[in-house]
């Protein structure tokens, strides 16, 4: 085979290779929620919605929180390739008062990707409004 072949079909492997990555990904109606003024102890659900743009299924891994107040509900499940679908962040408010601001990275993967992913950032903040009880323990600090 001459070199010019060979040149040309790596090119090509290239070319398509890079290609098939490019087409997953990822698109999340809105990254980052705000929830209303909630008071202390109050639990938080926001749902975010999220498509497939990509040609491939992806799972989505399990993300590590900051914090045991936050908790990620994601689906067991494969997201199909044009599949829209949610997760759900749960938020406990329990000794959490002002502003709060979390973000949460999510790693979604597909089976055809080998070792590489995709990583989206989601965001939620809101106030917690602090219990009496609260605001008399700090008085008496």
């Amino acid at each position: 085979m001459s070199n010019f072949l060979k040149l040309g079909l790596s090119l090509l492997l290239i070319t398509v290779a890079g290609f098939s990555f490019a087409q997953n990904s990822i698109e999340f109606e809105k990254s980052t929620l705000k929830f209303e003024k909630v008071n202390e102890g109050e639990i938080v659900k926001l749902i975010y919605r999220f498509k497939n743009l990509g040609t491939d299924s992806l799972s989505i891994i399990p993300p590590e929180v900051d914090c045991s107040c936050t908790e990620v509900k994601i689906p067991e499940y494969k997201i199909v390739a044009g599949a829209s679908d949610s997760l759900i962040v749960v938020f406990d408010t329990k000794d959490k008062i002002g502003f709060q601001e979390r973000k949460i990275t999510i790693r979604f993967v597909s089976d055809f990707m080998d070792s590489k992913s995709i990583d989206k950032q989601i965001t939620f903040k809101g106030i917690v409004k602090a219990t009496k009880a609260t605001k008399e323990a700090y008085k008496n600090k």
